[in-house]
């Protein structure tokens, strides 16, 4: 298990070279300037929005890099940057102080991923449903996993201190009066994760949201069922600042209907549920014991060429689990499995695990910067050019295709993703040269490379190399 403080969590935001995650770098000048337009927004500069946020892993938090990250940050830096603003951020313990400095008018917009329910006379809320989310509860795996509240012992459950205010879980009290539950006083909802899974803490209730952002670090925490049905967030207005609250929500409107907000929830959101504990288990450990052998030629691979080293550790883990000498049943060998083809272009030789990582690393290069067109942006243009890693380009771009044809973005990850499997169909399939493949795997291979990656983010620091002198 990982003690790590909350900001450390999704280490996805920052610390990738080349990879610019930030929903404002999507959203860039013109764009921002065409929203503005279309909204109504005036074109001149406006004052800095005082937004209330908490630190939490869906909402705000500062990355290892120093960063700014989370959901709602996005979201807000987003809308600050279509109204030509800057935005004064204000960090509160829980969402009620924060409601608080709203109603004394210390705050413009409080974002921290709260729903519109209980709200007073006040307040106002977005009604555009961006992101909505549910309860779960947790259980250590060395503990009788329950079905229900009733069979629970001990029967006492700590809180989320973002769920204990909301009026739902008023009722939730009410139905189980026999049920002791305690509000989460550290405020911080890692933690309580990871004391569930440290059995620190026999039950715990937070949002699926946190937990589905974090479960691979904390992977002896369980999910045991589904407490409360998706609630839709909301950011929050005083009642005075009706035409502010309306901007936001034709901001947030138009993300959604132009398909922006999948990519935005993929940052933090999209890893696969399948992964087993133990797959995460049986990872760390190798990070200590086997990666060291390999560190510094990854590193030089990055110095090389650009990917940064991590990433293809990664990719090299889901390939081989670090094996050089590993041959697969298709004949692919080494710890970047290159088939002989593609070691003969390229010059590799397969059971040298230096050739291979080089190989490896100029081959998803060349993916990227050759294979895939020059609009695609990061990070999609990365997660596809591992699909083409696993399957191979022509499929993916046929894909592409098909995720035009289905009126998605063909640029977009989120929406290629759905329609990968579907060249698995021999009808689907015969539309194209290449045929039928099976399509599904390369989903599962970046999905899991992204969350491999992501642990290696929080366990293994950036590398910077020297300056060199000329």
């Amino acid at each position: 298990m990982f003690g790590l403080r909350t900001f450390l969590l999704i280490a996805l935001a920052a610390l990738v070279v080349g990879l610019p995650f930030q929903i404002a770098h999507w959203l860039d000048a013109q764009t921002a300037a065409s929203i503005s337009r279309k909204i109504g927004e005036k074109s001149s500069a406006q004052p800095k929005l005082r937004v209330g946020v908490m630190i939490h892993p869906t909402v705000y938090y500062e990355d290892p890099n120093g960063e700014r990250a989370g959901l709602e940050h996005d979201l807000v830096y987003a809308f600050a940057t279509t109204r030509k603003s800057g935005v004064d951020w204000k960090t509160f313990a829980d969402p009620e102080s924060a409601r608080r400095a709203l109603f004394k008018g210390e705050l413009d917009i409080v974002a921290l991923g709260a729903s519109n329910l209980g709200l007073s006379a006040t307040e106002l809320a977005t009604k555009t449903k961006y992101h909505e989310s549910g309860w779960a509860l947790l259980h250590t795996p060395n503990k009788f996993q329950p079905k229900s509240l009733a069979e629970l012992l001990p029967k006492r459950v700590v809180v989320s201190s973002r769920i204990f205010s909301n009026p739902r879980f008023d009722e939730l009290k009410r139905k189980n009066p026999s049920i002791v539950f305690s509000v989460d006083t550290k405020n911080d909802d890692e933690a309580l994760i990871a004391a569930v899974g440290d059995d620190e803490v026999p039950y715990a209730i937070v949002e699926d949201d946190t937990f589905n952002a974090s479960r691979h670090f904390h992977y002896d925490t369980q999910r045991a069922f589904s407490v409360q049905p998706a609630i839709a967030r909301a950011w929050l207005f005083s009642v005075n600042s009706p035409l502010l609250r309306e901007d936001a929500d034709q901001f947030l409107q138009r993300l959604v209907r132009e398909g922006q907000m999948p990519r935005v929830l993929d940052r933090y959101f999209g890893f696969p549920q399948s992964r087993r504990a133990a797959d995460f288990e049986i990872f760390t450990d190798r990070v200590g014991s086997v990666l060291p052998r390999y560190r510094r030629w990854f590193q030089e691979a990055q110095e090389r060429y650009g990917i940064e080293w991590r990433l293809l550790a990664a990719l090299a883990y889901q390939e081989s689990h670090w094996n050089a000498d590993a041959t697969s049943e298709t004949g692919v060998r080494g710890i970047m499995q290159f088939t002989e083809d593609t070691a003969k272009r390229y010059g590799v030789d397969r059971l040298d695990p230096y050739s291979s990582i080089m190989g490896g690393a100029r081959y998803l290069l060349e993916l990227k910067r050759d294979g895939l067109h020059a609009r695609i942006q990061e990070p999609d243009k990365t997660w596809l050019a591992l699909a083409a890693y696993n399957i191979g380009l022509g499929h993916v771009e046929n894909a592409r295709i098909l995720t035009q044809r289905g009126k998605k973005n063909p640029d977009m990850w989120p929406d290629v993703r759905r329609h990968l499997p579907l060249l698995a169909n021999p009808e689907v399939a015969s539309q194209f040269k290449l045929g039928p493949c099976r399509c599904g795997m390369p989903v599962e291979y970046v999905e899991a490379v992204r969350a491999y990656y992501d642990v290696l983010l929080r366990l293994e620091p950036p590398h910077q190399p020297r300056l060199r002198i000329q």
